[in-house]
């Protein structure tokens, strides 16, 4: 996908456009993650992480970094007047490698699928919908890039603590028409979308 791509959504901070993060809008994605937090240690490595762990000891953004200089866009980021103000992670499961091992996210079979697995959204700017539009780009993006199937693991209940909801909550997805194909927890189903 190229860095041209874009989608427009509405949100109620104001229509959002959402771009592929490439190298030239790595510090948007800083801005969005903030200077500290969860966001901002994780840097959307936790499910790219090899098995064993990484062998160095760098940082995540620094890794992170080097993913998206190699490309292709491994996520979006949304823009409301030029503001970055959200991140969603988005690619094929296969560069995914920490869901293979989760016991309750493994592989329900073994279709080629697509996974939204991680949404950021800048402090100041929750409960305004950009999570919402960001799927709605995430969506449009795996259709354009050929995906045939998407898949995502949002929380659905209760929730053990404010980062249970980086992954999206089961009701956003339900908006979008995402289906429950599989669940082995209360809480942590696995969702998909087919185009």
């Amino acid at each position: 996908m190229t860095m041209e791509w874009s989608h427009i959504a509405e949100t109620e901070a104001g229509p959002m456009v959402s771009r592929p993060l490439v190298p030239e809008r790595f510090g948007d994605m800083e801005a969005v993650f903030g200077e500290r937090g969860v966001a901002r240690r994780c840097f959307c490595m936790h499910w790219r992480r090899p098995d064993g762990g990484y062998p160095d000891e760098r940082d995540n953004r620094d890794r992170y970094f080097d993913v998206v200089a190699d490309g292709p866009p491994p996520g979006l980021l949304g823009y409301v007047d030029d503001e970055p103000l959200g991140w969603v992670q988005v690619g094929p499961r296969a560069v995914f490698p920490t869901l293979d091992r989760s016991r309750l996210l493994k592989r329900v079979d073994d279709e080629e699928v697509w996974s939204i697995n991680c949404f950021v959204v800048k402090a100041g700017n929750r409960r305004k919908g950009i999570g919402a539009g960001l799927l709605d780009a995430a969506i449009a993006y795996a259709r354009a890039s050929g995906a045939m199937t998407l898949e995502a693991y949002p929380v659905d209940g209760y929730r053990s603590s404010a980062v249970d909801l980086f992954t999206g909550t089961m009701r956003m997805f339900e908006d979008q028409g995402f289906v429950e194909v599989l669940r082995r927890n209360d809480s942590r189903p696995i969702v998909r979308l087919t185009f």
